[in-house]
């Protein structure tokens, strides 16, 4: 990859809804909108940081979808290649958590659009023109499974365009861990570079190793590597990453990158992180490790660079990481917070 990639993100964008001031649903008399999706939200982010990126999805053409689709190209995304069909936009409803009180995430896209549609309205020769990396996460096949064979079909268009591809493996519980398994063992022989973790490896390959507790996920950060060995050899992966955590509550964990590949493992320096909300920083990962490979950082370089990402999305709500590859460039060379920003 290069600085002029053009990076196609595939997946489902949605209506997010959310109470103000940490609040429950229950005690919500109105909710903040956002909009957000893991693919869209790996869009946003490359956009932000300056590089080409591109959306495809199935949004519905009324306001609701004309809102989402701005929230993207607002920022530079090209949705150019978004499908317009279908009555409704996917939504879900977000807690912000407090100490001991987690977040919470409930989903309402069942008949969405692109829950509803064909994987034979997507037309990967016409989508794939100019296209020099395709990402995509388990999210998308689990929202039904017409995406899942679109995603198949997307993976295999790419890999006979020798375009690099990148899967966030990202297990959601859109599906059961054998329905995963059964399809995203299937995708992986078609990934380049997967993105993985304690969390979703498990659900989504069946592969564990550790005790899988986020509480000592860095003590624990040999079992990352063994996570991403096993990809490897098993699917020909040729790179992995992982963000690999200590959590102790909502607000205060650290956070460590992990990425590994040619039998090496590289890790980023440790972040102690207050955090804000924390929703959609994985995806600022994978958009952060994107980044780095497209500018030609080194793997040590890259994983210090992608989890910086990350953390500063922890500082920031809702969905999309509104930070410059500066700024992430600051927090991975621990310049940032020692000084006012003027």
């Amino acid at each position: 990859m290069s600085p002029e990639t053009k990076v196609l993100t595939f997946g489902e964008i949605m209506m997010r809804l959310s109470p103000s001031d940490h609040g429950r649903l229950e005690q919500a008399h109105e909710l903040q909108v956002n909009y957000g999706g893991a693919e869209a939200n790996v869009a946003f982010s490359l956009a932000y940081q300056g590089d080409q990126a591109a959306f495809v999805s199935i949004v519905p053409q009324n306001r609701i979808g004309d809102c989402a689709l701005r929230s993207l190209s607002s920022v530079g995304v090209d949705v150019s290649r978004v499908v317009r069909e279908g009555d409704r936009l996917g939504t879900y409803f977000f807690e912000v958590g407090a100490s001991e009180r987690p977040n919470s995430c409930v989903y309402d896209r069942k008949y969405s659009a692109m829950n509803l549609a064909s994987h034979a309205d997507l037309d990967w020769d016409k989508i794939l023109d100019g296209v020099d990396a395709f990402y995509v996460s388990g999210v998308t096949p689990a929202v039904s499974p017409e995406m899942a064979v679109a995603a198949k079909e997307a993976l295999e268009a790419c890999r006979s365009r020798h375009i690099t591809t990148i899967c966030d493996l990202n297990y959601r519980k859109l599906w059961t861990p054998e329905a995963a398994q059964k399809v995203m063992k299937g995708l992986l022989p078609l990934v380049d570079i997967c993105i993985a973790n304690d969390e979703d490896a498990p659900s989504c390959l069946g592969i564990s190793y550790g005790s899988g507790s986020l509480a000592c996920g860095i003590e624990e950060k040999d079992a990352y590597v063994q996570i991403a060995e096993e990809l490897s050899r098993t699917y020909g992966v040729k790179m992995v990453a992982s963000v690999i955590r200590d959590i102790r509550s909502v607000e205060d964990s650290d956070w460590m990158g992990l990425v590994y590949a040619d039998g090496c493992a590289h890790f980023s320096p440790v972040h102690h992180v207050h955090v804000l909300e924390g929703v959609a920083a994985g995806d600022a990962f994978a958009a952060g490790l994107i980044h780095a490979l497209m500018h030609g950082a080194d793997l040590d370089e890259a994983a210090s660079y992608a989890i910086a990402a990350s953390v500063l999305k922890l500082t920031i709500r809702g969905d999309s990481n509104y930070v410059t590859a500066d700024e992430i460039a600051q927090v991975a060379h621990k310049g940032s917070g020692l000084r006012v920003s003027r």
